[in-house]
Formats: structure tokens, sequence, C-alpha cells
């Protein structure tokens, strides 16, 4: 049974809704916080702000992006090959791109929004949406729909041995594993 070896509070930040991780090659942690409640009914306000939260190696917490731009941030994930970040947005219809220090996201691709989970394989974005019940590919831009008929489709892993796609069915209570072509 693992045991928790550190914990890291983002709270003296205000942080409101975290949601997705990426780690980079020098340690530092990017977390997104889609700046997302429930009320009492389930119903989701969005009192923001939307932002991507940096935890240096050392600990040290600092707000690395922040604004609107963003559209609830939830999925993140590094590009090694575009040398950046790939950003999805829930409350958008944007798969964006993103690096520290960039005022704001830059557009790779737009699609049906809601998005959730983004894995990135070589030169692949693979992205899943609640609007649609889908996970797409953004290879050159352009949304190409690779998995359909998933209701609920959360933050997504990627199985690079066997070339599939792992997709947490959040309101099924499920993982279901997915063969890409």
């Amino acid at each position: 049974m693992g045991a928790p070896i550190d914990s890291v509070s983002l709270a003296s930040l205000g942080a409101v809704f975290l949601n997705d991780i990426a780690i980079t090659q020098t340690g530092a942690l990017y977390i997104t916080d889609t700046g997302i409640r429930f009320d009492d009914v389930g119903n989701v306000l969005h009192p923001g702000p939307d932002r991507i939260f940096r935890v240096a190696p050392d600990r040290q917490v600092t707000v690395a992006a922040r604004g609107d731009t963003l559209g609830r941030p939830n999925g993140i994930a590094v590009d090694p090959v575009g040398k950046r970040f790939v950003v999805v947005s829930f409350g958008g219809k944007s798969v964006f791109g993103w690096k520290p220090g960039d005022k704001a996201p830059s557009v790779l691709a737009k699609g049906a929004g809601g998005f959730d989970g983004v894995v990135v394989v070589g030169s692949r974005i693979l992205v899943s949406s609640w609007n649609d019940s889908t996970v797409s590919s953004y290879e050159t831009g352009d949304e190409v729909k690779l998995i359909t008929g998933v209701p609920s489709p959360a933050d997504i892993g990627y199985d690079g041995k066997r070339n599939r796609v792992l997709i947490p069915i959040l309101q099924g209570n499920r993982v279901e594993s997915w063969q890409l072509p």
C-alpha cells in the first residue's frame, strides 16, 4: 500500500478547483485550476479565476498563467515536440498551446469543447470531450474523431506499449480501454 511522501498546499493562493497536472523534465509541476465550484444541488458555478499554478522543485508555488483566455483550463500535458504545454478548455472550444511567460495561450485547434483530458503522443494531441462524448486527435489543427459514444469522458491516459487510450467514464464509474488505429 502506498503512503504520501509530500504535500504542497495551494490554498494560500486561493486555489478553487485543481484539475490536472503535468511534470516537466526539470521536476516542476504545472497544475490547472478550472475555477469552478458546485452548489448544493450540483449546478456548476464559475467564481474563477482560471489559472495554471507552478510548483517548483523546491516546492515554491507561483501562478504561471491567469485569465479568462484559459477558458476554464482542464487538462494539461507536456508537448516535447512543440516544446510547450497543451492545455484544453472545459469552458470553451479551444485546444491551446502555452509556454511559461506567454501573455496568453495560442489556439492550436477548435473542436466540440467541454474538453477534459489531454495526452500528447508524438505529434498527435488526443483530447476527450464531454460535449460530444468523443476522444479526438488534433495533429494538424483539424479535429479527427477517433473514439465516439463515450459519455462523460474524464481525463485520459495513454498506454504506449499497446497503443491504447484509457478513458475514465466519470458518470459510469468505470474505465474503458480503446485500441487506437
